[in-house]
């Protein structure tokens, strides 16, 4: 994947060597400085237009800014004719999206989505695409773990996001903890949320807080049901956080689970 933390450190230690402003900088450029601090803070890249001018500025080798010192094909493409984009691999034309011209990289996912057959090259693409796109091609992939669905959800629909979930679903070594099922809290409807749940074994009370919000009274109740044991301060925090979202008799099973430690 394009490494845009990368591309930022070099641009940012290059200026300083230069012993340009960002502002000196911008105005040889042609940019504004805002243009240049967003860069160097890894908010945006060079449009590709600017990478040799910005190369000769500060004495960087292009191939090596753009890492692709080792990957030749990768760097041609960037910084070809963005019209031949559609006839490059898919695999180069979402490693070098970030820099891409968002038209014609609309135009080369368009007609290479056929190739696209993993999530993980979707992933990549997700967010310089728009999300009809995504879902176009991700509506016949499979996720390969939760990772990547989650990497999605914020991109498409959230009934894109329970499909790929039933698909996780199906597989016999499909796990889940707190922190993932949290993270797709904002994406899937609380009776999903709840049927997930059930794949879950917390560690402490306390991480129940993240994924309350998200659940039913019920299920919620469910999970912290299913520790063993509680320590006085992990009750006394959870007690705090979730009293919320917990009834009196649930509270009340958590507290004789301290008392008989």
């Amino acid at each position: 994947m394009f490494d845009v933390d990368h591309v930022s450190r070099m641009l940012k230690e290059a200026r300083i060597k230069k012993n340009l402003t960002q502002s000196a900088l911008a105005d040889q450029l042609g940019v504004t400085y805002q243009a240049v601090s967003n860069w160097e803070r890894g908010t945006s890249l060079p449009d590709i237009a600017n990478l040799s001018t910005l190369c000769e500025l500060l004495e960087l080798d292009l191939y090596e800014l753009i890492g692709a010192s080792q990957d030749r094909e990768l760097a041609e493409i960037i910084l070809s004719d963005p019209d031949t984009l559609k006839d490059a691999p898919i695999e180069a034309v979402a490693a070098g999206a970030p820099m891409l011209p968002p038209e014609q990289l609309m135009e080369a996912v368009r007609s290479q989505r056929s190739a696209i057959r993993d999530l993980a090259t979707l992933v990549q693409l997700a967010p310089f695409i728009d999300g009809d796109l995504i879902e176009e091609i991700g509506k016949n992939l499979s996720p390969t773990h939760v990772g990547e669905v989650i990497e999605l959800s914020p991109f498409v629909t959230n009934e894109m996001c329970a499909k790929w979930i039933e698909k996780l679903e199906s597989f016999d070594d499909f796990e889940l903890d707190v922190g993932l099922l949290s993270a797709l809290g904002p994406y899937l409807s609380t009776e999903t949320m709840d049927r997930l749940s059930e794949r879950v074994v917390p560690e402490s009370l306390i991480v129940l807080d993240a994924v309350a919000p998200f659940l039913s009274s019920d299920a919620l109740c469910r999970l912290a049901d299913k520790l063993e044991c509680i320590t006085l301060s992990d009750y006394l925090i959870g007690l705090e956080c979730l009293q919320p979202f917990l009834g009196r008799e649930a509270m009340e099973r958590l507290h004789k689970k301290v008392v008989d430690g």
